[in-house]
């Protein structure tokens, strides 16, 4: 700054010409008195200025400067993975003395560093969102993940996760918020799952929180997650304040990775479907049937509760491909497979064990419950009419069995026990049903 004294002194210099000019005499404005004292005049008003700079200006711009250096050296070391910028943005804030140019430029600084330092920490929370989802492929977990990461980040008190699987909107996840999956059939849910747009609702009086009977949300936000403009699901959350645009932008940015995730999600599942089914009949096949066995297997044995096997085989049935043909049996096959899915229970599972053979499992059924399960089978293929070039009627023999009643140690086990009582049934006449360890019934 010491071209300040410089400049002073080029005052000082030029000011007896520019007198002239004025109009001054110039006897009078080159007189060595005269001009001494411009100079004096224009030494001390730069030295005054210099002074000035170097007491009020210079230690507020140096502020300014070691304020850039250090954020700039804050963001280089975030960058080598040693956090700072956790720590806020106020400690690298330079101070607000005036109101002048300086002032406002530091109060520039400051809002730029706060808007940085936000940048950051949505980059880092969206970073870590998706590392999070990219992790799970199973979609019950990934969408209690998501939404448990969305609370916490929204300040919600409540929400839940909507997939859309074979048409149905199913509620994937739910927290904090009573009878959750009646929100499906909201009509702004449905409008904003039609029209992809974000909808913030106002006190919603219908929506109750799990605090208490009477506690409702200050607002629900309902965020479509869609795909090329297919939508996947719907994300419901509820707040007792209302959200602000800082948190709306972070949850849109949440919505493009949630998005990623429950693509891969839903193509897993859909590729795990196709590998569990058996590609004519359309029920498990033997390989996911032997797993879903083991399961359910290991589950009557920790609730104490029987487990319910019935194994049946179609009548005569090489006489069917060898008279009219593969594909004839392959017909047959199908409606037999759909006649016993409609006489089912919500809850059983049948399994196309092999060739012309299935397995029903029974989940928390006694002999009775079994029994009366396996003749209705029994007598629902008898009754079925053959539409299609075939035998007139086909009939199945059946072997059914539980835990309770035969005691066994492994799933293997029960199903050797009622493979005995199938070959008994067929034994026997066919057409019938045979409980393991006791006598045919007709």
């Amino acid at each position: 700054m010491s071209w300040m004294i410089g400049l002073g002194l080029v005052a000082g210099l030029v000011f007896p010409p520019f007198v002239v000019l004025l109009g001054v005499p110039e006897s009078l404005a080159y007189k060595p008195s005269f001009y001494a004292a411009c100079l004096g005049a224009g030494l001390a008003v730069g030295a005054v200025n210099y002074l000035v700079a170097c007491r009020l200006v210079r230690p507020r711009v140096k502020t300014l400067s070691e304020g850039m250096r250090n954020f700039r050296m804050a963001l280089q070391e975030e960058e080598g993975q040693t956090s700072m910028l956790g720590r806020g943005s106020e400690r690298y804030h330079v101070p607000v003395d005036s109101a002048d140019e300086l002032g406002k430029a530091a109060d520039a600084f400051n809002r730029l560093i706060d808007a940085l330092v936000r940048a950051r920490r949505t980059e880092d929370a969206v970073r870590d969102f998706s590392q999070t989802l990219a992790s799970q492929l199973d979609l019950a977990p990934l969408c209690r993940e998501a939404l448990s990461v969305m609370l916490a980040r929204s300040g919600a008190v409540g929400g839940a996760l909507f997939v859309l699987q074979e048409g149905e909107l199913q509620c994937a996840a739910a927290y904090g918020l009573s009878h959750a999956e009646d929100l499906a059939r909201r009509s702004d849910l449905r409008k904003a799952l039609t029209d992809l747009k974000a909808r913030q609702v106002d006190s919603p009086v219908d929506v109750l929180l799990t605090g208490g009977p009477q506690v409702t949300p200050r607002e629900l936000l309902l965020l479509p997650v869609e795909s090329k403009g297919e939508p996947l699901g719907i994300l419901v959350l509820a707040s007792l304040t209302p959200f602000t645009p800082e948190i709306f932008r972070l949850l849109d940015f949440f919505r493009q990775s949630l998005k990623l995730a429950l693509q891969n999600a839903l193509s897993h599942e859909r590729l795990g479907r196709i590998a569990a089914m058996d590609a004519l009949t359309g029920c498990y096949n033997r390989r996911m049937g032997m797993e879903r066995l083991g399961e359910e297997f290991s589950r009557a044995r920790r609730g104490g509760e029987p487990l319910g096997l019935v194994m049946f085989d179609i009548d005569h049935f090489k006489p069917v491909n060898d008279t009219w043909g593969h594909l004839a049996g392959d017909r047959i096959l199908v409606q037999t497979a759909r006649t016993v899915q409609r006489v089912l229970r919500e809850g059983d599972v049948l399994v196309r064990y092999g060739g012309e053979e299935f397995l029903i499992l029974l989940p928390g059924t006694a002999l009775p419950e079994v029994e009366e399960v396996a003749e209705r089978v029994r007598l629902a293929v008898a009754r079925m009419d053959i539409t299609e070039e075939g035998p007139e009627r086909i009939t199945v023999s059946i072997g059914a069995g539980t835990t309770a009643s035969l005691d066994e140690e492994s799933p293997d086990a029960l199903l050797q026990r009622v493979d005995e009582a199938l070959y008994r049934a067929k034994a026997e006449g066919r057409n019938r049903v045979v409980l393991a360890g006791m006598e045919p019934v007709s």
